[in-house]
């Protein structure tokens, strides 16, 4: 075992398995490519966006960033109302899907955008029609879930439900990046513990560093004097 590690000999030492390296991340690249593309089942998102108006803002034509304040702040107020067991009944009763109320608020994720007055509305499902009629079912019950409740405010659809047509997740390829860098460093790793933990001494450097002295001569193998032999007599 190493009682300290070199940064130079660590990358020659990695120099000298690349091609370990590179069949790791290759087999890694592979893996994460083949799973993603056909063990993991697609996953689909739809988005719609709702608009935040306070009734200062309604009543004037002139917006002040005290209206645009108050406007986000109402925004996360409506998304608790929005997130309601409550309200989820209502958006299952109107999907008609066969799914439970906390199936839909799992599915469901409302944000406001960039920190505005705006509601992003996003569902996911593996099924895209289901994932748009969820957002659909959000946007159209809104404004009367929160006149029931405040009894004010108002909010206006920005954006319809959209219907997707590509999955969000997997991401094939980022996936595939991450098994390629994961490959090649588990290999690093797997290489850098087996040369830190080998305790065998490989060579006329390794006496002088654990013995901290000068080495005085080197007794040859029988092999290497054989070999320097053949050489004599081939050169003859």
């Amino acid at each position: 075992m190493r009682e300290q590690i070199n940064i130079i000999e660590t990358l020659r030492l990695f120099l000298r398995h690349w091609w370990k390296i590179a069949i790791s991340a290759v087999l890694g690249a592979l893996l994460f490519f083949l799973v993603s593309a056909y063990a993991m089942t697609p996953v689909y998102t739809s988005r719609g966006s709702l608009y935040v108006n306070n009734s200062n803002t309604m009543a004037s034509q002139n917006v002040t960033l005290s209206d645009l304040a108050t406007s986000q702040q109402l925004a996360y107020t409506y998304i608790e109302l929005l997130s309601s067991d409550t309200f989820m009944a209502q958006v299952l009763e109107y999907c008609q899907l066969p799914y439970t109320a906390a199936q839909v608020k799992g599915m469901l994720y409302m944000v406001p955008l960039n920190e505005t007055e705006i509601i992003e509305i996003r569902a996911t499902s593996y099924y895209p029609a289901h994932a748009q009629t969820v957002v659909d079912a959000v946007l159209k019950n809104a404004q009367d879930e929160i006149m029931r409740v405040i009894q004010a405010g108002n909010i206006t659809v920005v954006d319809e439900a959209t219907l997707p047509i590509e999955p969000s997740s997997p991401n094939v390829g980022r996936n595939t990046i991450i098994g390629f860098l994961l490959g090649a460093f588990l290999c690093m790793l797997v290489i850098f513990l087996i040369d830190f933990f080998d305790t065998r001494i490989k060579s006329e450097a390794d006496i002088s560093k654990i013995r901290q002295l000068p080495l005085l001569g080197v007794i040859p193998s029988i092999a290497s004097v054989k070999m320097e032999g053949k050489k004599n007599e081939d050169s003859k």
